[in-house]
């Protein structure tokens, strides 16, 4: 059976972490996509390097997968990490970007943390133990009534997706802003999810296939007594397609809501 010290693990998250946010290599404009891109992923292969040699060091028996490749074993156990989820908010000087560290076993993601560094909230979720912020117990909302919701969510760029998953995100959107009492776009997605999990956020939604993003946060979610699916309903997994996470009588609400904008035939 494969164990991990979660003070370990948010030591070396933390500290990878804080190094990216110390960055003074960092673009000096974001006006040039390709170059962004292209500093965020060798920030993030260095952050990713360092961050894999002090795992493997420990823990051995626990593989490694990219953030954007499947395992090449679903069923071993390997870790996910995501340097800097919400690079542009990171890159313009925003906060609210975060890192996230999921530990995957037969399938199952088991273990998770969410780093904010600009607030120094840390999220840490075992799978049968509950949710932490900064080592205190949190839980889901327990609103009743989608129509008194606080939401968030994320359009992706339509130069990263393409104008077909861009405009699907704008309809579900849509749908949603007119049921509930507001939805915001404040943060990272793992961010997000850890809100939902804390309660801050009564649900988030997203459209695309963003998986290892999503990892950590889900398992937040779930152990604060949330649900997690795709937007169809069906259970969370590599193959998914989008997001719902929510506390339990919000998200059967929103699931209706989601299923009618899949409807709409696009324009």
């Amino acid at each position: 059976m494969i164990t991990v010290d979660t003070d370990t693990c948010a030591f070396l998250l933390r500290a990878a972490t804080d190094q990216i946010a110390a960055s003074i290599d960092r673009p000096s404009s974001t006006d040039d996509i390709a170059s962004v891109i292209d500093w965020v992923r060798s920030r993030s292969a260095r952050a990713a390097a360092d961050l894999r040699g002090q795992l493997a060091t420990r823990y051995p028996d626990i593989g490694w997968t990219g953030e954007e490749d499947m395992p090449d074993d679903p069923n071993a156990a390997y870790w996910v990490y995501d340097s800097i989820d919400g690079a542009y908010h990171f890159l313009q000087g925003l906060p609210l970007w975060s890192s996230s560290l999921a530990l995957v076993i037969g399938g199952r993601c088991v273990f998770g943390i969410v780093y904010d560094p600009t607030s120094n909230e840390l999220f840490v979720a075992q799978e049968g133990h509950g949710v932490t912020l900064n080592g205190e117990r949190v839980t889901t909302q327990h609103k009743t009534e989608l129509k008194g919701a606080v939401l968030g969510s994320a359009v992706p760029p339509i130069a990263q997706v393409g104008p077909e998953e861009h405009a699907e995100a704008l309809r579900l959107l849509e749908r949603v802003t007119g049921q509930v009492f507001v939805v915001r776009q404040m943060a990272s997605a793992s961010l997000q999810l850890a809100y939902v999990a804390a309660g801050r956020l009564d649900g988030y939604f997203e459209v695309g296939h963003d998986i290892p993003d999503w990892l950590a946060g889900t398992l937040l979610v779930k152990e604060a007594a949330g649900i997690v699916t795709d937007l169809s309903g069906n259970g969370f997994g590599w193959s998914s397609d989008g997001l719902l996470a929510a506390s339990p009588d919000i998200h059967a609400q929103l699931l209706k809501v989601a299923a009618s904008a899949a409807h709409v035939p696009s324009a």
